[in-house]
């Protein structure tokens, strides 16, 4: 699930949620993400905990009533196999840009609605090189090193209004590990995620290419409520607040994504 994008971004800002240690109210968490032609399956939702706690002691919540609104029209989602993610399961619900969508969320008698609009996609995007050339892997020697240190993949995009993206790279072949040693869980199809940036470009080193073949290169437009809620992220400890949300009667952020794609092969020399 694109959730992983997220939580690697922003790392749960609004998973502590209450200012003290009394026990939670009947509020609860709302991480609800729309990608432009891409199948709804990020939403999420959780408990909140006191934000005083230093490990996430939210619950996921799998019984909730949610659904979307586009054009006048209800769209009921149901849960995921994936504890307290929901996903629509049909085809007639489309993400297209500029579309108005408003999320509605029944738990335990509350009921929390937030609103969103598509954002215009990434436009101008470039990537270089089209081909990375990995050096043959036998005994490590310093020019060797030194190849594989030097190696990057540069992409640019167009951002006259200096608006916020960030970055995604995953593989979209079978596996084919760079390095012979390499340990079993990062034999996973390999997705490397940026941080949020206004600036027009963002480099990813080499080193960070887990497997050989043809790789898929993704810049998101970031919409404003997501923007606040990564701007909110680092809180002094002595004015623990909570983070901005855009959703009412609950936490969280309810936001959309656009994005324009490029790709890349990574080869043996």
């Amino acid at each position: 699930m694109k959730k992983v994008i997220l939580l690697y971004i922003v790392v749960l800002l609004f998973s502590a949620c209450e200012k003290s240690t009394t026990p939670p109210s009947n509020k609860f968490v709302i991480e609800a993400f729309l990608f432009a032609g891409e199948p709804i399956d990020d939403i999420y939702i959780k408990t909140t905990f006191p934000i005083s706690e230093v490990d996430d002691q939210s619950t996921p919540i799998s019984d909730a009533s949610v659904s979307l609104i586009k054009n006048d029209k209800i769209y009921g989602l149901i849960p995921s196999d994936s504890a307290g993610f929901y996903h629509y399961p049909n085809t007639d619900l489309t993400v297209e840009t500029g579309d108005s969508f408003e999320l509605v969320v029944t738990y335990n008698d509350v009921t929390a609605t937030a609103t969103t609009v598509v954002p215009t996609p990434t436009t101008g995007l470039q990537v270089t090189p089209d081909t990375m050339f990995f050096p043959p892997l036998g005994p490590q020697s310093d020019s060797t090193n030194a190849i594989i240190a030097s190696l990057s993949m540069d992409a640019t995009w167009d951002n006259p209004n200096d608006d916020y993206y960030y970055l995604v790279v995953e593989t979209v072949d079978t596996i084919v590990p760079i390095f012979p040693d390499f340990v079993a869980e990062f034999l996973a199809r390999f997705r490397y995620v940026s941080e949020p940036t206004n600036e027009n470009a963002l480099s990813v080193p080499g080193i960070g290419f887990t497997s050989l073949g043809r790789h898929r290169i993704k810049v998101y437009h970031i919409n404003q409520e997501y923007v606040d809620l990564y701007l909110n992220q680092e809180q002094d400890s002595r004015d623990l607040n909570e983070p901005p949300t855009n959703i009412t009667n609950a936490l969280g952020v309810f936001s959309a994504f656009n994005s324009q794609e490029a790709y890349m092969e990574v080869v043996r020399q």
